[in-house]
């Protein structure tokens, strides 16, 4: 939560520091191009001035920039005695009018010291049309604050939102994570039951081969430790995995079970959720009747960047309490690792299940 605070202050920080740049820069730019256009009008209409045009082309430079000088500084203590967030329609009516009443006696003063020294076109339309410019240049530079400081205000929520989605994002990802690993937690010891059963048989009937079983169930479990903090791993060390469990199983079921896997090198190469083919493998025994007569067959294959996982349907008469729990927690991590989803494909006679590799 502090690291998202900090990441909002500092783009609010840098939202800040491009408007400055931007109020820094803009008005000035503005400033030239209208001096320029009227400086124009100035040479069409007083084409006898000649070099003096430049003089009033800089005149008028000054003159604008105390103006917008002047306008920062209200707009400065305007935002210390009353903020936009008191309201931005009154606050931009009270900025117009200080700056009016401000302003309004250098504009008098000016036309009252040059009255009877200025050229024969400048009557009073003229005037009143150079009046009325003026002001609208003086409202162009307020509407420029309200501008700035609405967009810092849009930039900086937008920020705050997309960063608050990204939480969400993240904290959903870290809870489907938990639920995933207790998951784990919760298939081992029903594992560690079944198998310890399994191996208290064999001790008494075939020593030998409860001594070779004993050897897979340390592997396995190896593995399961090794890899207990890991979310994702090599496809190649899954399946190095996932041998060792497949030859737990035969031992205990016999010929009532048979699985092949035939992976390529690339698929070998890239990865995928740790334990994901035990749970799979652990789901169609499950749902099915596994016995010598009627065996469970199950192969798992790639293709078109996919780990694949079939298995042949014989669904048992009496199944052990199933929610779907396991799949679905499995089906919301992979949703957060990639873009694509897990396929599922649940045939009268067979079941397969498509896992994205990533």
């Amino acid at each position: 939560m502090g690291a998202l605070k900090l990441n909002i202050l500092s783009k609010k920080e840098k939202a800040e520091r491009d408007i400055a740049r931007q109020m820094r820069y803009t008005p000035y730019v503005f400033i030239v191009f209208f001096a320029f256009v009227t400086g124009l009008l100035r040479l069409y209409l007083m084409p006898e001035w000649g070099w003096r045009h430049i003089l009033s082309f800089l005149f008028q430079c000054i003159i604008l920039s105390g103006f917008w000088h002047m306008i920062r500084f209200i707009n400065k203590v305007l935002n210390k005695v009353y903020p936009f967030d008191k309201g931005p329609l009154k606050r931009m009516g009270l900025q117009n009018i200080v700056t009016i009443i401000v302003v309004s006696p250098f504009i008098f003063g000016s036309l009252y010291l040059s009255n009877g020294r200025r050229p024969d076109f400048i009557n009073d339309q003229f005037l009143a049309t150079v009046m009325l410019m003026v002001f609208v240049v003086l409202l162009m530079f307020n509407f420029a604050f309200y501008s700035f400081h609405f967009f810092e205000h849009w930039q900086v929520t937008v920020d705050e939102k997309a960063n608050l989605e990204i939480e969400t994002a993240q904290l959903e990802k870290e809870k489907a994570e938990v639920q995933y690993h207790q998951l784990k937690n919760q298939v081992n010891p029903h594992y560690l039951f079944n198998t310890l059963t399994s191996l208290d048989g064999l001790i008494h009937t075939n020593p030998e081969l409860a001594s070779e079983f004993v050897q897979h169930m340390a592997k396995v479990y190896r593995y399961v430790l090794q890899h207990k903090e890991s979310e994702v791993v090599n496809v190649y060390e899954e399946l190095e995995f996932i041998e060792h469990y497949i030859e737990l199983l035969q031992i205990r079921y016999g010929k009532g079970i048979v699985i092949h896997t035939k992976v390529s090198e690339d698929a070998q190469d890239k990865g995928i959720v740790m334990v994901t083919l035990q749970m799979l493998i652990d789901n169609a025994i499950k749902h099915n009747s596994v016995q010598a007569s009627a065996p469970l067959k199950i192969v798992i294959w790639d293709g078109a960047d996919y780990l694949i996982v079939h298995n042949n349907k014989q669904v048992r008469k009496q199944i052990e309490t199933s929610n779907g729990t396991g799949l679905n927690q499995l089906r919301e991590l992979y949703g957060y690792l990639t873009d694509k989803e897990i396929i599922i494909e649940d045939k009268d006679d067979h079941y397969t299940i498509k896992i994205p590799l990533l």
